[in-house]
C-alpha cells in the first residue's frame, strides 16, 4: 500500500469514529446519517483496496454519495456534510489540485441539482452547514496538495537516501569486520571448524544461485572432480526443509543467520556422526554463518555495482569515442576522393585501414564489457558464444572442445577464468596473425582447466610488465588459479595460455 493510500485510509478511519459517536449522543435520527456515510466509506474503502480504479475516481464517486446523502437526510444532514471534505483530501492526495477541483465540482454540482429536486425551498442551515464544509474542504485539499508533493519527492529520493545511509555504515563497518567480506575464506573457516569436531574426508559449502539451484562456494583442499557427486541434491533438499540431513556419513547442516539460511555445510565423514554433534557443531557455526551472511551479500551488490559500471562504461564508449573515430573514417573517405597524388592516396589508405581497425577493436571492446555469464548459463556455454563472435569479427577458424560435468563452478571462479580466457582469445585475434584458435575448457568441479592456443607465426606473448599479464595473473591469484603461457617455437608455432583451478583426478 502506497503513503497516499494510507493517509485516505487514515481520513476515512478518523472522520467516522469521530462522527459516530457524535452522532449517537445527539440522537437516533442524526445516528442513521453517520451510519449511511459510514457504510459509504466503507464501500470506498474495499474499492481502494482492489486497486481497481484510481483513488481520484473512488474519491469522486464517494464525494458524490455524500452528496446525495446530505440531501436525502435533510433536515438531520448535520453529521453527514462534514464528510464532504474526506473525498477533496484524498482527491487532491492523489491528483494534486485538479483532483481537488472535480471532487469539489461534483460534490457542489450534484447538492443545488439534488437541492432543487428534492427539497424545493431555501434552508438557511442547510446552505451554511454545505457552504461552511464545501470551504473546509478546498481548504484541506489544498493542503492535501502539498503532502502529496512531499511524499512524491519523498518517495523519489528515499532509495537513494537509504542507499547512501547503508554504504556508510558498511564503509564504517568494514574496517572492523575480523573475517573480511571474502566469502569463499569465510567457507573455508567453516570447512576448518567443521574438520575439529568431526574426521573428514571431504567437504563443501553450497549457496543457491539466482536460478534456484544449489552451486558449490567452495570444496575442501584436495576434494577430487566428481567425488561428491552426492553433495547437490542433499544440499537442495536441506536448503527446502531447513533441516540437518544425515544419511550415515554424508552430513548436510544447514548455515542460519538472522532467521534465514545463507548457506549448506555438506560433509563427507570418516565415521557415522550423531546428531548430538551435528547440533553442536551448527551452533559453533553460527558466528561464521552471519560473517558469511554479510560477505555474501556484499559479493551481490558488488557484482551488480561492477555489472552496472560495464554497462554504463560500453554504453560511453559506443555512443562517444566509437563514433567519433567512425567519423574519422569518412572524413578520410572524402579526403581520399579528392586527393590525385599517388603517395598521398597511399598514405591515406594505411590511415583509413588503421581506422577501421580501431573501430573494430573499440567493437570488440564494448563485446567484450557486455558479454557475462547469464543465470542460466555454465562458463562453457558463455566462453563458447564469445569463441564464436571472435570467429565471425576475425580471419581466424575457431576450433572449441567443452567437457563440462557435474555441479557448476562457484560464481567467483567462473566470472575470473572467463574473463582470463577473453583476454587471451583478444590477444590472440590481435597479435598472433593465426589462422586457427584452437579453445579448450574441462570443469569437474571444483576443477578446471582452460586452453587457449593459436598457430600464429608473430611471437604476440606480453612482456613481463605489461598491464594485460599483470591482471590475467591477479585474475589467478584471487581464485587460487595456476596460469602458464608457453611462447611460439621454431617446432611448434604459435602461443599456448592454459590456467587451471583445483586438482585434476588421479
Amino acid at each position: 500500500m502506497t503513503d497516499i493510500r494510507r493517509v485516505a485510509l487514515a481520513a476515512r478511519v478518523f472522520t467516522i469514529a469521530a462522527l459516530t459517536p457524535l452522532a449517537a449522543l445527539a440522537g437516533p435520527e442524526y445516528l442513521r446519517g453517520a451510519l449511511l456515510v459510514l457504510l459509504a466509506a466503507a464501500l470506498a474503502t474495499v474499492v481502494s483496496i482492489t486497486r481497481k480504479l484510481s483513488e481520484t475516481t473512488v474519491a469522486l464517486a464517494e464525494g458524490m454519495v455524500v452528496a446525495t446523502l446530505a440531501v436525502l437526510t435533510y433536515p438531520d444532514q448535520a453529521n453527514v456534510t462534514p464528510y464532504l471534505a474526506i473525498p477533496a483530501l484524498i482527491g487532491a492526495l492523489d491528483r494534486g489540485v485538479r483532483g481537488l477541483l472535480g471532487v469539489i465540482a461534483a460534490e457542489f454540482g450534484l447538492l443545488l441539482v439534488l437541492w432543487g429536486v428534492v427539497i424545493q425551498h431555501w434552508d438557511r442551515e442547510l446552505a451554511s452547514g454545505g457552504f461552511t464544509w464545501l470551504a473546509t474542504a478546498v481548504g484541506i485539499g489544498l493542503m492535501g496538495s502539498s503532502l502529496r508533493r512531499a511524499v512524491t519527492t519523498s518517495d523519489a529520493d528515499a532509495s537513494y537516501r537509504s542507499a547512501v545511509g547503508l554504504i556508510r555504515r558498511l564503509e564504517a563497518l568494514s574496517g572492523k569486520l575480523s573475517g573480511g567480506l571474502d566469502a569463499v575464506g569465510i567457507a573455508e573457516q567453516v570447512m576448518v571448524e567443521a574438520e575439529a569436531v568431526v574426521p573428514l574426508r571431504s567437504a563443501g559449502v553450497f549457496v543457491r544461485s539466482p536460478a534456484g539451484a544449489m552451486s558449490p562456494l567452495r570444496y575442501s583442499v584436495g576434494t577430487p572432480p566428481g567425488a561428491m557427486a552426492w553433495a547437490e541434491p542433499l544440499a537442495a533438499k536441506c536448503w527446502e526443509y531447513e533441516a540437518m540431513m544425515l544419511r550415515e556419513r554424508h552430513v548436510a547442516i544447514p548455515l542460519m543467520a538472522n532467521d534465514e539460511i545463507i548457506a549448506v555445510l555438506v560433509l563427507d565423514t570418516l565415521q557415522d556422526m550423531e546428531s548430538t554433534a551435528a547440533l553442536e557443531l551448527r551452533g559453533r557455526l553460527a558466528r561464521s554463518s552471519v560473517q558469511l551472511q554479510a560477505a555474501l551479500l556484499f559479493g551481490r551488490v558488488r557484482d551488480n555495482a561492477m555489472s552496472q559500471e560495464r554497462q554504463r562504461i560500453a554504453r560511453e564508449v559506443h555512443d562517444g569515442v566509437a563514433q567519433d573515430v567512425a567519423s574519422l573514417g569518412y572524413l578520410v573517405d572524402n579526403l581520399a576522393q579528392s586527393s590525385s597524388d599517388p603517395v598521398q592516396q597511399r598514405q591515406i589508405g594505411q590511415l583509413r585501414h588503421e581506422v577501421t581497425r580501431v573501430v573494430t577493436e573499440l567493437r570488440h571492446s564494448i563485446f567484450d564489457l557486455r558479454h557475462e555469464i547469464a543465470a542460466g548459463a555454465g562458463l562453457g556455454e558463455s566462453l563458447s558464444a564469445y569463441a564464436n563472435q571472435v570467429s565471425a569479427t576475425s580471419p581466424m577458424t575457431v576450433h572449441v572442445t567443452l567437457d563440462e560435468k557435474g555441479p557448476r563452478l562457484p560464481g567467483d571462479v567462473e566470472f575470473e577464468l572467463l574473463r582470463i580466457a577473453q583476454e587471451a582469445m583478444a590477444n590472440a585475434r590481435k597479435h598472433s596473425g593465426a589462422a586457427n584458435l584452437w579453445l579448450r575448457c574441462t570443469v569437474r568441479s571444483p576443477y578446471a582447466e582452460i586452453e587457449v592456443g593459436d598457430d600464429g607465426t608473430n611471437l604476440h606473448t606480453p612482456k613481463a610488465d605489461s598491464q594485460g599479464l599483470t591482471i590475467m595473473r591477479e585474475r589467478s591469484r584471487s581464485i587460487g588459479a595456476v596460469i602458464a603461457i608457453e611462447e611460439p617455437e621454431p617446432e611448434r608455432p604459435g602461443t599456448r595460455v592454459v590456467v587451471r583451478v583445483g586438482s585434476p583426478v588421479l
